[in-house]
């Protein structure tokens, strides 16, 4: 777990994480890795770590967010179920740039038949040197429900960072049984949390990492198309095939509770590696991360406008500047055919 004089883990859900009061800070969100570290992936995971070596160095992070599918025990395309092993690799990887990084699950971590179960990555995640990571309580839905206060010198909290598990697929079994969500317990313990650090910050505003999209993301952007002017493109596309958003079928009170709570203005995920989209619905900003996966989807090696990473600045002067970190030459912002530049 990682340790320093500006950070500490205050409970079982709470790290306490101190940052300068007069200086920017800069948050990378990396997604969808899909590292596969096995018989079948070792010239893809090297182009992967590649990748992020150069966002890295691109970004400059005080502090790094995976979310979700870094790893990928996937037999057919990894050549290999061991994600203890993945997940050793990918922490020694990240350990040796010497910045601190946190992580949610999403729907690849821990696949069917492989080595080990959400629970026991958590154990193994909590001993990297650089990471900060918590199974949360054990009472909620899923594994990895805390959350990150920022804080000034005085310990006012500055901007909480809200990490949950979208879970992996509903009920009645694994891939065919369709995406999960976050479920109302999950709801009811974030918002219980922020209505806490609302009553003592009034004003206070967090943003919130998960894996899943939420259904609000796809309604957003349809409205969007067809010319509804409460909803704000900020950068970005819809790139996968016939639009598609790999949302839940199950219904998330998520959005509802947020957008009604106030206290959540920005909300990142990943799993639809092509999809880069960022735009404001009632009040919140919903980003897709840039995706860096090589393994997980057929061909994507061959594409580029998706790959990169997602830089969250909080200026010190408190407001919040989201911005894509392409490795690529070229960065679609097309939607409906129409470029958004």
């Amino acid at each position: 777990m990682y340790y320093s004089d500006t950070f500490k883990q205050a409970d079982d859900e709470t790290f306490i994480m101190r940052i300068p009061k007069d200086e920017d800070f800069r948050i990378l969100q990396l997604t969808d890795l899909h590292l596969g570290f096995g018989l079948l992936s070792k010239g893809r995971d090297k182009l992967a770590l590649e990748a992020v070596r150069k966002i890295i160095e691109i970004s400059k992070p005080h502090l790094i967010v995976l979310t979700g599918d870094s790893i990928f025990p996937f037999l057919p395309r990894a050549g290999t179920l061991n994600n203890r092993k993945q997940a050793q690799k990918l922490m020694e990887f990240l350990d040796g740039f010497e910045i601190p990084y946190t992580l949610v699950f999403g729907n690849h971590d821990c696949e069917l038949f492989s080595t080990c179960g959400k629970e026991e990555l958590a154990e193994l995640y909590k001993q990297g040197r650089y990471c900060i990571f918590t199974e949360g309580r054990k009472d909620l839905t899923g594994v990895g429900n805390f959350l990150i206060e920022l804080v000034d010198d005085s310990g006012k909290v500055l901007l909480p960072l809200v990490m949950l598990d979208s879970n992996m697929y509903g009920e009645g079994g694994w891939f065919f049984s369709g995406f999960d969500r976050i479920r109302d317990d999950q709801v009811d313990w974030c918002t219980q949390r922020l209505n806490a650090l609302k009553r003592e910050y009034p004003d206070i505003k967090a943003m919130a990492f998960f894996h899943m999209p939420l259904r609000e993301f796809k309604e957003a952007y349809e409205k969007m198309k067809l010319g509804d002017k409460n909803v704000l493109y900020r950068h970005g596309s819809i790139a996968e095939k016939g639009e598609y958003f790999g949302i839940s079928k199950f219904k998330s009170t998520f959005f509802d509770r947020a957008a009604e709570n106030g206290v959540i203005k920005w909300i990142f995920c990943g799993h639809d590696h092509l999809n880069t989209l960022s735009l404001v619905y009632k009040g919140i900003q919903m980003t897709y991360g840039m995706s860096v996966d090589y393994l997980g989807y057929k061909n994507i090696k061959n594409s580029y406008i998706q790959r990169g990473g997602t830089l969250i600045t909080r200026g010190a002067d408190g407001n919040v500047d989201i911005t894509m970190v392409p490795i690529g030459a070229v960065v679609s912002t097309r939607v409906r055919g129409v470029s958004r530049r």
